[in-house]
This record gives structure tokens, sequence and C-alpha cells, in this order.
């Protein structure tokens, strides 16, 4: 959690959040205190599992065949589906909606997964992969649009 959701979730200004690096025994208390619910929506973040409200028309297509309208998709599906498709814009997007930490978590999910999978399958034919994931040239360049953000 950021400085800034700290502050906003706690409903107190920066400064006094500065104030606590040395004291944290009330900065404790107080987030003992809260409700994850009530914390979550107070400061706006979702979790990958949760499910949102999906607007195809945000984006540059439409990465949910089943349907053109507003839908409720999981956000790993929405993340990892458009970084599949390596448009800036749509990344940019996704950083905004979601935050850049959780974009760069689900990729490093995504390739770490396809990797310890060892293939790739398209249409009856597997493309081997070797290596490390994080030296794959898509990886790098979609790694390179999210901290270009």
């Amino acid at each position: 959690m950021t400085q800034q959701q700290m502050s906003k979730l706690l409903d107190i200004p920066e400064r006094t959040l500065r104030d606590w690096k040395h004291g944290r025994n009330r900065l404790y208390t107080l987030l003992e205190n809260l409700e994850y619910e009530d914390a979550k929506s107070k400061i706006n973040v979702v979790d990958i599992d949760d499910i949102v409200e999906f607007e195809p028309s945000e984006y540059s297509s439409n990465m949910f065949w089943q349907t053109n309208q507003k839908s409720q998709q999981k956000v790993y599906a929405i993340i990892s589906n458009y970084l599949s498709t390596t448009n800036n814009s749509d990344i940019n997007k996704l950083c905004i909606k979601f935050g850049k930490n959780m974009v760069k978590a689900v990729l490093n999910d995504k390739y770490k997964k396809l990797y310890a999978q060892g293939y790739i399958s398209t249409s009856g034919m597997d493309i081997p992969l070797i290596g490390k994931y994080n030296e794959n040239p898509m990886f790098k360049e979609i790694l390179g649009v999210i901290n270009d953000f």
C-alpha cells in the first residue's frame, strides 16, 4: 500500500504518516481495527481474484469474445488478456485502472506459467520455450511499456 493510499484510508495527512516512521505502534493499532472490505472500498483497490465490471469499449479491441457489452470479469483475466495484445495504450490503461505493480505481477505470473509448461500450443503446433521467462523478448517489451508508464 502506498503512502497516499494509507493517507486516504486513514483520513490523515501524509505528514502524520512520515512522523510515525519511528513510533509505529499507533499506526499498527489503527490498521488492526480496520475492516478489509471497508478499507478496499475507501482506497478504490481491487485484488487479482476480484470480479469487476468490464467495459470492452475502453480498450482497443474486445478480448472477451462472449459479449461486446459490459460484463463481469476477473481482474486477472482482464490484465492477462490485454497484456497479450501488446498494445501500449491498452497496457497503460491497465496500469491506470489496476496499478503498475498488479500488472507486473500478472505479467510475471503469466510468463512463469508458460515457461513451466515448456511450450506454447497454437492450433496443433507446439512451440517450445527455452531459457528463462524473464529473458523472453516479448516479456521484456511488455515490461518496458509497464516500466515506462
